[in-house]
């Protein structure tokens, strides 16, 4: 049964109008889902509220129709109209009204719904694009990006899984919102990155241009307001909160394959190194992982990568398709274990 049809159904279920068969089906159907139920409530309470304290003065006015009717049809003969036929249309017309009503109602209150679209990418890949209202968009290698299919009215909220770098186009009026899973951004129009996975122990926002608010989820009365070349980072494992400066290139380095390591544990570098290039990374032993880089490759293959970071001597690797295993060397593990 359509929508309408069933509207127009229980409506002359409430003005009496229906057959014994009509009754029972509209029976069944409430009996089929609690939905359907709340709904014969709605539509009750909506005709309830419709129902007008004039309909005895209608009848009047109808029953006077009626007697110049039969008077008519008494000297003509022609016209043949029964008083019934027009209460009939009368509260047909009634009905009408208040499915056209009740339609309005249903249209008004009910939450609009935006449709989401989603872009991901895989490890080893990067994604462009431009956003309805001309915001530009970087997703970085193994990530998620969500955005509403419209942008022209409201806020511009989305959401990343990942990391990402925007440059917002202006609009004062429609802030545009970033949500991760542990952090709120909020700007104006501003170039920004945002390195927050919903795996990952840090969420960092880092500001190049314009103003954010950023506000923790945690935390629901406090904002944090970043200034150009400031960033925040969220510890989700200990919750504490960092604001400093930060380093554009170290920051930004992943649009163009860059990687800027700066005295750092090669096992918390592995993830970008795999990330960036599509590999998995095999570490032979937790002294391996303690090996410090200070490095940098600028958009070098990662067989040069690999070959870079074993040329001190202290590191092998070897790679068997997707896999690149890494050790320390033989003598170099003796010496660790004499220190």
């Amino acid at each position: 049964m359509k929508e309408q049809e069933l509207y127009l159904l229980i409506t002359r279920y409430l003005s009496n109008q229906t057959s014994t068969e009509e009754n029972e089906e509209l029976a069944d159907w409430i009996a089929a889902d609690k939905r359907n139920e709340q709904t014969f409530e709605e539509v009750k309470r909506v005709w309830l509220g419709h129902k007008r304290p004039v309909d005895t003065e209608s009848l009047r006015a109808l029953a006077k129709l009626h007697a110049k009717i039969s008077l008519d049809e008494r000297k003509s003969g022609f016209l043949k109209i029964r008083l019934y036929d027009i209460y009939s249309l009368s509260a047909a017309a009634l009905i009408i009204l208040l499915v056209a009503g009740w339609f309005t109602y249903r249209q008004l209150s009910m939450p609009v719904q935006l449709e989401y679209q989603t872009v991901t990418t895989l490890s080893g890949q990067k994604k462009q694009f431009t956003l309805e209202d001309g915001t530009r968009v970087m997703l970085g290698p193994e990530s998620t990006f969500s955005y509403p299919g419209s942008l022209k009215k409201g806020r511009r909220t989305v959401s990343i899984d990942g990391e990402a770098y925007f440059e917002v186009s202006k609009k004062p009026h429609q802030p545009f919102i970033v949500q991760t899973s542990s952090l709120t951004v909020q700007v104006l129009g501003t170039h920004f990155n945002i390195n927050a996975g919903k795996n990952h122990t840090l969420s960092t926002v880092s500001l190049l241009e314009g103003k954010v608010k950023v506000k923790v989820r945690e935390q629901v009365n406090e904002d944090y307001l970043l200034k150009p070349g400031e960033e925040l980072s969220f510890n989700r494992v200990n919750h504490q909160i960092f604001q400093r400066s930060l380093d554009s290139a170290s920051v930004l380095g992943w649009l163009n394959n860059i990687l800027i390591f700066k005295n750092e544990e090669l096992g918390l570098v592995v993830p970008r190194i795999e990330k960036m290039y599509g590999v998995r990374i095999i570490l032979g032993d937790q002294a391996t992982a303690d090996t410090r880089l200070y490095a940098k490759f600028d958009n070098l293959p990662v067989s040069e990568v690999m070959k870079s970071i074993c040329s001190s001597g202290m590191l092998t690797y070897r790679q068997d398709g997707n896999k690149i295993y890494i050790n320390l060397k033989a003598e170099k593990k003796k010496d660790k274990h004499n220190h």
